[in-house]
């Protein structure tokens, strides 16, 4: 090695020396010199790269890493920043073909295999998750963050004590990792385990005080137990956290203060279910609102007394003062149990469609429309679809008419020869959904469905809904009760045991013979 390329070694070790003790913005020079004397320097080129992914700037990272392969291609680490830097573009895809790039040129290499478990974690592929950080474990077990990992992809396996006693053990290695903590007590509210849930979100906050994952996971467990007004200060981090993508919006948020005759943009954030259970809070009156909706119920939210203009997602907005989430709403009224807007119904069929529905479903037997799967692509269904399997044996109660209300996914379940009848084809087709479905209500009577947005819309227009929920659900359900202060035509039908539907279809059974028999109104 000659004089000058020591020289540039040593001053590229100088600058890994500087990032390593966090001195970024000096490592960085010392990279910058180092690409001024060797322009094509393929080690300089990669951690000037790593050094803006650090510093929240992935698309440039991505530029500089890329020219470091095109230049030395056979380095691993190289490869595996590179599946970070698309990672934090939301390019899983191409993450992953980055990481078995990785693999490819150094197979025992822990870190390709955690980058890995990450892109697998964001496609949805949960069991290869899994399988990745266990590699990553098994090949590195000090490799930073690998057990917290491992931990949460059990989680999301559904293999919940097995993740609970991986997080305890990585708490118990290092206890002043806040993000621990609030893994383990996200499994432990899953397991049931609320109090213990609670504490370990409590020394996360001690330890990270506004952190605002802590802030916004015991924000969820409080609003589970009904603990409204503790829960919503915590339940607007959603966005800081990461829980739900904020919109990028540039006007400032509405805090429930007079809007002087400004305007207010109001948007959905999430759900189709969500949007039709919060569109019922009162908007302000002292100036003018604007509601974004989603596309597919913008229609069917127009029946609202008192709905403001809709506009639709995806088309131009109009000029607006100020924007709110309308999630927040609840948050902004002050919310508890006691003053949830209940009364219903504050949705409406549309009287043809009612009258079409009414002819084609006839009068005869006891009509029940089902539903069954949510959205898929949503992680937190796999505890909330239930197989149409389960929904059969009411079938076999004398008079009664099992109806799919199912569109789009799920609908591969029905097999000719299951005692289920089909809306056809043209059951909510074209760009407006729910407008069939609702239609169809007002002609059934009774609606069972798993926690979907079908629960929701049963609720918002009075009708009887039974809603089967798995043991720990969703905080909007709450814990024990079998009713719900969000919908009062709504009836729970719990899980006592994890996974375990088998109990909760014979609840419904009983119950469903008792009501034709008269016993239960």
């Amino acid at each position: 090695m000659s004089q000058a390329n020591r020289q540039i070694e040593a001053h590229l070790q100088l600058g890994k020396r500087l990032h390593g003790s966090g001195r970024l913005a000096e490592a960085g020079q010392v990279y910058q010199q180092v690409l001024a004397a060797v322009p094509s320097h393929p080690d300089a080129l990669h951690m000037m790269g790593v050094l803006l992914l650090q510093t929240g700037q992935p698309t440039a990272a991505l530029g500089w890493i890329e020219q470091a392969i095109g230049i030395k291609g056979t380095v691993a680490e190289f490869h595996v920043h590179r599946a970070h830097a698309l990672l934090a573009l939301g390019r899983a895809a191409e993450a992953i073909e980055a990481c078995h790039a990785a693999l490819r040129l150094k197979r025992g290499n822990a870190e390709a295999h955690q980058a890995l478990g990450h892109a697998l974690t964001d496609t949805g592929d949960y069991p290869g998750a899994l399988k990745a950080y266990q590699d990553a474990q098994r090949l590195k077990p000090d490799l930073p963050d690998v057990a917290s990992n491992l931990g949460t992809a059990q989680h999301h396996a559904n293999r919940l004590e097995d993740a609970a006693r991986t997080l305890s053990r990585a708490a118990a290695r290092d206890p002043r990792d806040p993000g621990v903590l609030v893994n383990l007590s996200h499994v432990l509210k899953d397991l049931g385990r609320f109090q213990e849930a609670e504490a370990r979100l409590a020394a996360a906050l001690r330890l990270a005080p506004g952190d605002p994952l802590a802030l916004y996971n015991r924000a969820l467990l409080l609003l589970l137990q009904g603990r409204f007004a503790e829960a919503w200060p915590g339940w607007e981090e959603r966005f800081r956290a990461g829980a739900i993508a904020a919109r990028g919006l540039t006007k400032p948020v509405w805090r429930g203060e007079n809007l002087a005759g400004r305007t207010l943009l109001i948007h959905a954030e999430q759900g189709l279910g969500d949007t039709i259970q919060f569109c019922r809070h009162d908007f302000p009156r002292d100036g003018e609102v604007v509601f974004e909706s989603q596309p597919r119920i913008a229609r069917l939210l127009a029946s609202r007394p008192g709905m403001p203009r809709i506009v639709r997602v995806g088309d131009p907005l109009p000029p607006h003062d100020l924007t709110c989430p309308l999630m927040s709403l609840p948050a902004i009224h002050g919310t508890t149990l006691d003053t949830i807007p209940s009364h219903v119904p504050y949705l409406a069929a549309e009287p043809g469609a009612v009258e079409r529905w009414r002819t084609r479903l006839g009068d005869r037997g006891f009509r029940i429309g089902i539903a069954w799967q949510g959205n898929p692509a949503r992680r937190e269904d796999s505890g909330r679809s239930i197989r149409l399997e389960h929904y059969l044996g009411l079938a076999a109660v004398p008079g009664v008419r099992l109806i799919s209300l199912q569109k789009d996914d799920g609908v591969e379940q029905l097999a000719d020869s299951m005692t289920v009848e089909s809306l056809g084809a043209d059951f909510d087709s074209g760009p407006d959904g729910f407008i069939d479905s609702a239609a169809a209500m007002m002609s059934l009577d009774l609606v069972i469905t798993s926690d979907t947005a079908m629960a929701h819309l049963a609720g918002a227009l009075g009708r009887p809904v039974w809603v089967a929920s798995r043991a720990v659900p969703d905080w909007r359900w709450m814990l024990e009760r079998r009713d719900s202060p969000w919908y009062p035509s709504m009836r729970l039908f719990r899980q006592t045991a994890r996974d375990d539907w088998a109990p909760v279809f014979a609840a419904m059974k009983d119950a469903l013979m008792a009501r034709l028999a008269g016993r239960d109104g």
